[in-house]
């Protein structure tokens, strides 16, 4: 397995390429929506097995607080940790860059996935692009 870090100016064609696969494809997320402006500020990473891209997130910072967002990994390549992997990575970046905490937009279908994490929820849940949202946050350990 490889890693690959991009920032926002990269070629994104990978990472774009999973993301249409898992949100527009599978999920229905609507194609005009999936690409925005924050991956044009984003620091990205693409999970790499056997030279086949199959993973990616981003981590991004707005309004003084970090996000991860764009989370996906190709469906046969799920229950293989990939996506913990991601997560995991994606949150020492944030902490790297000097977040304290970072928050996520989870799907509520992943809310267990994010809990073992270490993710805690909080708020309502909430509609985005026709699924189920809960706004969830990471501490950075002390």
């Amino acid at each position: 397995m490889q890693v690959k870090w991009l920032k926002g100016t990269d070629d994104l064609t990978d990472a774009y390429k999973i993301r249409f696969k898992v949100f527009v494809e599978e999920q229905n997320v609507p194609a005009d929506i999936e690409i925005d402006d924050i991956d044009g500020i984003a620091h990205h990473l693409v999970v790499y097995q056997d030279g086949i891209p199959v993973g990616t997130g981003r981590v991004f910072e707005q309004g003084g607080r970090y996000y991860l967002g764009r989370i996906a990994v190709l469906k046969e390549y799920r229950k293989q940790r990939i996506g913990s992997l991601i997560v995991k990575l994606l949150l020492q970046k944030a902490f790297e860059l000097g977040a304290r905490e970072v928050h996520i937009h989870a799907q509520t279908s992943a809310l267990e996935f994010y809990k073992k994490l270490g993710f805690i929820p909080y708020g309502e849940p909430y509609d985005e692009a026709g699924i189920g949202h809960i706004s969830m946050v990471a501490y950075r350990k002390k």
